[in-house]
Formats: C-alpha cells, sequence, structure tokens
C-alpha cells in the first residue's frame, strides 16, 4: 500500500484557558469499527506523534486514525481514503496522510526522507554482499 502525504493549511487556534497541563500534547485516535475512538498513543514530542501515526494502520479498510492536538484542541493529522482503480479496473482505496498542523507535515517529509535513504542504503549493501 503506497501512502501520500499532503499538507492542509488550516487557521491555528487560541490555547483553550481549560487545558490540563498533565495531559499529553499530542494524542492518536483509532476509529472502532462501530464508529467510535479509541485513544492507541501519547505523547508531548510532534517527532514521535508523527511518527507513531505514519506506523499506525487503521482498523479496518477506510477507518480513521488522526493525530490530535490536547491543548490547542485542532487535529494535527488525518488519513483521507482515496478511490483509484488498478489496471484492470478494480477499484481499490489508497491511504492519503492530510498534515493540518504545518510543522508535522515537515517532520513527516522529513522521516520519510530518512526512510527512503535507509531502504536504499540497505538495497544497496544487500547488493554489494
Amino acid at each position: 500500500m503506497t501512502m501520500k502525504t499532503t499538507t492542509v493549511a488550516t487557521e491555528h487556534a487560541v490555547k483553550s484557558a481549560g487545558s490540563k497541563a498533565d495531559q499529553p500534547h499530542f494524542q492518536i485516535y483509532r476509529q472502532g469499527q462501530a464508529g467510535n475512538y479509541h485513544p492507541e498513543f501519547s505523547t508531548d514530542s510532534p517527532e514521535e506523534a508523527v511518527e507513531a501515526f505514519l506506523a499506525e494502520s487503521p482498523a479496518f479498510e477506510g477507518g480513521e486514525l488522526r493525530i490530535w492536538n490536547t491543548r490547542e484542541q485542532r487535529p494535527g493529522a488525518s488519513i483521507q481514503w482515496v478511490s483509484e482503480k488498478t489496471d484492470l479496473m478494480f477499484p481499490v482505496r489508497r491511504r492519503l496522510n492530510v498534515f493540518h498542523d504545518p510543522l508535522m507535515a515537515v517532520i513527516a517529509r522529513q522521516l520519510l526522507e530518512q526512510q527512503a535513504m535507509r531502504e536504499t542504503i540497505q538495497q544497496q549493501v544487500r547488493m554489494a554482499v
């Protein structure tokens, strides 16, 4: 399954006066089959949140996965499903990672570039052996 990362510009919300300091800054939620959302991972680090988001899979095809910024009460990232047809004209869904927070988009781009570089190096090492 190929993933594409896109950035969506949104207005930054003003920090909520009622935010708790003991809550993690970022929470990843996964949608269940019944439509309810389950917390999966929490952290104060945007890098860890993006890395976990990219590694997580939805509970089912077409299911939602999102990073929620608990302090600013806004989404940091979510999944969008795009329907495409294969060469044999079978419909398939493709996951798009949509980053609503520009910082998270930059972090995701850097993580994906690092992953691509690691895979290229591993492939070259295998070919050299």
